[in-house]
């Protein structure tokens, strides 16, 4: 059936009219239309929909989308005709009738996530959105940041100006959330979440981004290894160590997927192929702005503190303090979320393993994983001390 989309009530009851509930969530426009629509005159609505914050919606910048509300019968009433006319007062309705979720037609989908990512900043600033909504909303930003990151490289086979360009625009806003909210304590829920490159990218980035605002210290070493000093502020210096969070696996847009999810253990030849992504990673960023020490963060993230690491075999202090900082977090993030060949740890057993005080791959009853073994000799034992400091200051479920 083709719905009419002008003023009608895209909605098909089981009772004979609108329920008083039913009626205070439709707009002024909506409302315009017969309320006691029956079964035979009202039309349905087959699409498929994706739920979205009523916070997300920010008055007069919407697309000229149309936003649904869910009623009980499992269908979908059509709140506003057009998501660029919602006013102030329709969304005090909404948010005083508790409704969580409005919904927008699939289809719509591309244009919304082009929406919220052109407005994060004013979504992220704005008192109508809850913590979590808002890291939810940061979350699905940045990882279509990273998927066209990668999508657009292995095309290309470097970075492109306009998608580096995104990533900066989304860090600066991630620095003030990050500052300003209890953003940790959402981001705390996304831990055991499952490991897929894009989504592990944004964690590692909000990871490290909160730690090192957590650690001066930390923050002012990689300050004044990065080679320019003098002319980067503190605030300044968060924003490249942010691109190099975000984009830290970017060379793995060159690995398969089929080799990227592997159950089995990866064979010889295999793992070569894997140690590869780094230098992909590096020869990506080769010709683009973004400074040196973040060059070379993204080329010695696998390197281990005290030696044996990829792709060069570097150790200590050879090793700058940014891919020291990146190395604690990409496997923690890597233990903590659920992998194709094995099951989420939880944080404070990853930590154990991580320190070396447990030899049992995260589970007193399982056999040790051998991939878990000597894991200490990975890490700045300095850098990983003060950050289970700060995993407990996050709140996660230890």
């Amino acid at each position: 059936m083709s719905p009419d989309h002008g003023s009608r009530i895209l909605v098909a009851l089981p009772e004979k009219a609108l329920t008083h509930e039913e009626r205070s969530l439709m707009s002024p426009e909506a409302l315009k239309s017969p309320i006691d629509l029956t079964m035979e005159d009202a039309p349905v609505h087959d699409g498929t929909y994706m739920a979205i914050p009523p916070g997300a919606i920010i008055p007069g910048s919407l697309p000229k989308f149309k936003i649904y509300v869910p009623l009980p019968s499992g269908q979908y009433l059509l709140w506003a005709s057009d998501g660029n006319r919602v006013s102030p007062d329709q969304l005090a309705r909404l948010s005083a009738s508790g409704q969580k979720e409005v919904y927008v037609a699939l289809d719509e989908k591309v244009k919304y996530e082009e929406y919220l990512e052109n407005h994060l900043g004013l979504i992220l600033e704005s008192s109508g959105p809850s913590d979590e909504q808002k890291a939810a909303i940061f979350s699905m930003v940045s990882t279509n940041v990273v998927k066209d990151a990668f999508e657009t490289s292995l095309g290309m086979g470097s970075m492109g100006a306009d998608v580096l360009g995104r990533t900066q625009a989304m860090i600066e806003r991630a620095i003030i959330f990050i500052a300003e909210s209890k953003s940790l304590e959402a981001l705390a829920k996304m831990v055991g979440h499952d490991y897929k490159t894009y989504e592990h990218s944004t964690k590692v980035l909000w990871f490290t981004m909160a730690f090192l605002k957590d650690n001066p210290d930390i923050l002012e070493g990689i300050r004044a290894g990065s080679g320019n000093p003098d002319q980067e502020g503190k605030a300044e210096i968060l924003k490249p160590c942010g691109v190099a969070a975000l984009l830290h696996d970017i060379g793995k847009a060159l690995i398969s997927q089929e080799l990227l999810s592997k159950v089995e253990p990866l064979t010889q030849a295999e793992w070569e192929i894997m140690k590869r992504h780094p230098l992909n990673g590096l020869a990506m960023l080769l010709d683009t702005d973004v400074p040196l020490f973040v060059k070379k963060a993204v080329l010695q993230h696998h390197e281990d503190f005290h030696g044996g690491g990829y792709p060069m075999g570097l150790e200590g202090g050879n090793i700058t303090a940014l891919a020291r900082v990146l190395r604690i977090i990409d496997v923690f993030d890597a233990m903590t979320s659920r992998r194709p060949y094995k099951g989420a740890v939880p944080a404070l057993k990853a930590a154990e393993i991580m320190v070396g005080n447990r030899t049992d791959g995260g589970n007193g009853a399982d056999e040790p994983d051998q991939r878990d073994q000597g894991m200490q000799r990975c890490f700045d034992p300095k850098i990983l001390r003060k950050f289970i400091v700060f995993l407990g200051h996050a709140r996660l479920s230890l």
